[in-house]
């Protein structure tokens, strides 16, 4: 049973509750219970990259690496240690919008707190993405928030993902690092990406200032990644010389086999009342899994990204549904087994058709709209792009890393135009084509 405090009081007590404790009524009593999301501290190990960043003394630090090389998660590690280690301090993190920095660091940083042990919803402002520790608090904010930036100030400011940002964006924000800071201290700005654009302002402007300094890391440096993930970081020399080089080396090259340039980033869905829809689906375990909703009104095809997970299983992605709409599921051809349990768990789920050629064909032909709230498929479709071979030629095949939504898009996509016409045809039919797969299990 939970342990509880009791305050025999009729009244609600006036003290205030301790850290970790919130006032409920049991038994016609004032009780404190503890906070369930205060939870208990855990041991985690830090990386290289981490130590590097926090004896750094330059004015400007500029995180440039491959995938799953610790830079982002060392740099939430250093905010959190100066958030509740030093004093008086304002500490920024930002992305180009604010809707991608809630998806993502904004949603790390808060997990890496109660992993800690530190989290305190109390001290949690969610209206103004302040969360404060003592005398010292983090914002979270976008540079699309003008207005949340007029009065701002700060010691330290860290630019995540930081080649979506211009020169000028980087030149406003280290206006703002100008809080006060005692004698032996100096304010900071953080920046860090994956060095995919050899021709950004970064590498050929801010990298050549004074009191600049680049820190360079690969997936070699994080001793905790899974044998699997470093694997499929390795393999990449198999699929793209040029992806090898950003996500393996960590060193600059760039992105310039795009296969959509057919979409469009939108503020948010319009009205989808009148619209036809499914899901595309695509099974993960220590890659994510992910699930697009696939809007056709007007001839228009929109996606929204309604999963992106890493670590969960079958069983996971079935208890996610219940939170869904139900209707059709176009999943990933290969997993035979596992679209026959969401099929007996009580969904309409279908093999995807399995030709990926096809399916970008398909897709490239298309208006693609994408909500900004969707935002690991916008930074899928930004990077997904055709292998090339040793001999510089453009494969008609996609390089298999970071696409998962990609995929689950494209599920989707052909598994509605086979059910009603293709987008730009008025919609018929009100069964899918394809009949599902007969399945026998000894």
């Amino acid at each position: 049973m939970e342990e509880k405090i009791v305050a025999y009081a009729t009244p609600r007590p006036r003290e205030i509750p301790p850290d970790g404790y919130y006032w409920g009524i049991d038994d016609y009593k004032w009780v404190l219970y503890p906070n369930p999301e205060v939870t208990t501290p855990r041991e985690i190990g830090v990386t290289p990259i981490y130590d590097k960043n926090r004896e750094s003394g330059a004015k400007t630090i500029v995180n440039v690496g491959g995938a799953g090389s610790s830079k982002s998660h060392s740099l939430e590690q250093l905010f959190i240690e100066r958030l509740t280690q030093e004093k008086n301090k304002r500490i920024g993190i930002t992305r180009k919008t604010f809707n991608s920095l809630r998806m993502t660091t904004m949603l790390d940083m808060v997990a890496l707190l109660k992993d800690y042990g530190i989290y305190d919803p109390n001290h949690h402002n969610k209206s103004e993405h302040i969360y404060t520790h003592n005398s010292s608090s983090i914002q979270f904010f976008g540079l699309d928030e003008a207005e949340k930036l007029k009065s701002a100030n700060f010691n330290y400011i860290w630019m995540e993902e930081a080649n979506e940002f211009t020169y000028k964006d980087y030149t406003i924000l280290k206006l703002r690092c100008r809080h006060p800071t005692i004698e032996g201290e100096r304010n900071q700005m953080f920046l860090s990406l994956n060095p995919s654009d050899a021709n950004g302002w970064i590498p050929k402007r801010l990298l050549s200032e004074s009191d600049v300094e680049m820190i360079h890391s690969t997936f070699e440096d994080n001793p905790f990644l899974s044998q699997d993930y470093i694997q499929t970081i390795k393999d990449l020399i198999h699929q793209d010389a040029n992806f090898y080089k950003i996500y393996a080396l960590g060193e600059w090259g760039l992105l310039q086999r795009r296969i959509y340039i057919n979409y469009k980033v939108i503020p948010e869905l319009p009205d989808m009342s009148e619209a036809k829809w499914c899901y595309g689906l695509d099974f993960g375990l220590v890659n994510p899994s992910a699930i697009v909703k696939v809007y056709l009104l007007s001839g228009q095809f929109y996606l929204e990204e309604r999963l992106y997970k890493s670590g969960i299983t079958n069983k996971d992605i079935i208890e996610h549904l219940t939170h869904e709409e139900k209707g059709d599921i176009y999943a990933d051809p290969s997993a035979k087994q596992m679209i026959e349990e969401i099929f007996r768990a009580g969904y309409n789920a279908y093999e995807a058709h399995k030709d990926v050629k096809d399916g970008i064909d398909l897709c490239q032909r298309q208006t693609l709209l994408v909500p900004a709230s969707s935002v690991h498929l916008i930074e899928e479709i930004q990077s997904y792009q055709w292998k090339e071979a040793k001999d510089g030629n453009i494969m008609s095949e996609p390089v298999k890393f970071n696409d998962h939504l990609m995929d689950a898009m494209r599920y989707a996509v052909y598994g509605m135009t086979e059910r009603y016409g293709f987008a730009t045809a008025k919609p018929g039919g009100d069964k899918p084509q394809s009949m599902r797969p007969s399945f026998s299990f000894g």
